[in-house]
């Protein structure tokens, strides 16, 4: 199983819960939100978790304000089937800059991308992110669950939104299958992150059922952060993270 944290990047007392777990050996890799205000020192953590094996990838964000990033969307305008010009001109110059970012804060290319509210899904935005930057072990990221229980267990635990993304998924990995881009080929991790009752229940199922060559998605970080997204409470982050240390590596 390879368990991977979304949202390195979001707040300086998220990243540090995430280089510490992944210190404890509890994550096997994050996906960094590239902004102006990441510490140095946290970078530095973050590389040498890398030289000792860990993944580094970027989380694309089209929806999330975060210092440094010019242009932001709701997610509803995104899911747009047919984007004006001006909208897919911005958004492809926003995903390459981050490439672009990611490349000079880390020194090499992300070993995989995803998507912050999986936005990289999107139909019209998955042939974009197929077109970035990708060296010869890069991968991206499929929200699709290998088997049907999968699906029907996420579903149970994310709520009905899985269905939506699921399906984008569904397409997005035939876009990238078609660029020649490896994908994950199972994956969990759907969770309803505004009610922190439920990450509690439904995490630790969630890691016990994951197969060897799942894709775990966890949220893990600090409630007290300033820096939240909009939709997830601040408590399930906390949850995550006390459920992910209790935890053991399989």
């Amino acid at each position: 199983m390879l368990r991977i944290a979304d949202d390195f990047g979001l707040g300086r007392k998220h990243d540090r819960v995430i280089l510490s777990l992944m210190e404890a050996r509890r994550l096997d890799a994050t996906s960094v939100m590239v902004n102006d205000a990441i510490n140095a020192s946290d970078v530095a953590r973050l590389k040498a978790l890398r030289d000792a094996g860990a993944q580094v990838g970027l989380h694309l964000n089209l929806t999330q304000a975060l210092p440094g990033y010019a242009d932001v969307w709701p997610l509803s305008r995104l899911l747009r089937l047919l984007p004006d010009a001006r909208l897919r001109e911005v958004v492809e110059a926003s995903l390459r800059q981050q490439a672009k970012t990611f490349v000079a804060l880390f020194d090499h290319l992300p070993d995989y991308y995803d998507g912050h509210q999986h936005c990289h899904c999107v139909p019209w935005i998955a042939p974009l992110a197929a077109e970035l930057p990708f060296g010869p072990k890069t991968w991206i990221r499929v929200p699709l669950p290998a088997t049907w229980m999968g699906r029907w267990r996420n579903l149970r635990a994310g709520g009905a939104k899985g269905v939506l993304i699921m399906a984008l998924a569904a397409w997005a990995r035939r876009v990238f299958r078609r660029a020649g881009h490896e994908v994950n080929r199972d994956f969990s991790g759907f969770l309803r992150l505004d009610d922190p009752a439920s990450v509690r229940h439904w995490l630790p199922r969630l890691l016990e059922t994951a197969g060897p060559d799942c894709l775990m998605m966890v949220h893990p970080g600090d409630a007290d952060d300033e820096m939240q997204c909009a939709g997830h409470a601040p408590e399930s982050r906390d949850c995550e993270t006390k459920i992910l240390l209790q935890g053991t590596m399989n």
